[in-house]
């Protein structure tokens, strides 16, 4: 395999990583939206907001990780294989143009672009993986949280989602 296509591999590969991040980071985005709106009602209206943003966020990992699931499955049906089509015209359109952007390059150029993609990919995989980790803690410290009474489970519940919201790999 050449140099320019490694390049274009690479950034097949840092469209998925990116687009996978930002799926996870607007997942923490709305729970810090949700959060911070949850911190004007009552006491017994942030405990019951609380435990919804908590669900609804680790649903949304789970909804992730299935759908990924699925794009892998074939289609069925004449609309379905139509879209299907589409997805892969659109892809084979995308690869032509950066097939173009990177045969315009010299090698020092294009080995450049790959160098700074593979340390792109690397930290945005290092930053998935840490906002993964991070919203499946949430629901293992929800779950156990379930054994505390009310009051002592609300204060859990909002060190649960402060430290979700301000990790450093979900605020980079």
């Amino acid at each position: 395999m050449g140099l320019k296509d490694e390049a274009i591999e690479l950034h097949h590969n840092l469209e998925t990583v990116e687009a996978a991040l930002k799926k996870l980071t607007d997942l923490t985005d709305q729970l810090q939206k949700e959060y911070n709106l949850a911190k004007r009602g009552s006491p017994f209206d942030r405990y019951d907001k609380l435990k919804v943003m908590i669900k609804a966020c680790v649903e949304g990992l789970n909804s992730l990780s299935s759908s990924q699931d699925q794009g892998r499955k074939v289609p069925k049906g004449l609309a379905a294989a139509a879209r299907a089509f589409s997805d892969a015209q659109e892809k084979l359109d995308a690869h032509m143009t950066i097939k173009k952007k990177y045969s315009g390059m010299s090698k020092s150029e294009v080995k450049q672009a790959c160098d700074k993609m593979k340390t792109q990919i690397e930290k945005n995989e290092t930053r998935t993986k840490a906002i993964e980790q991070l919203i499946k803690q949430l629901h293992v410290s929800y779950e156990q949280s379930k054994q505390h009474m009310p009051r002592q489970r609300y204060q859990d519940m909002k060190t649960m989602v402060k430290t979700v919201v301000y990790d450093k790999a979900v605020t980079d």
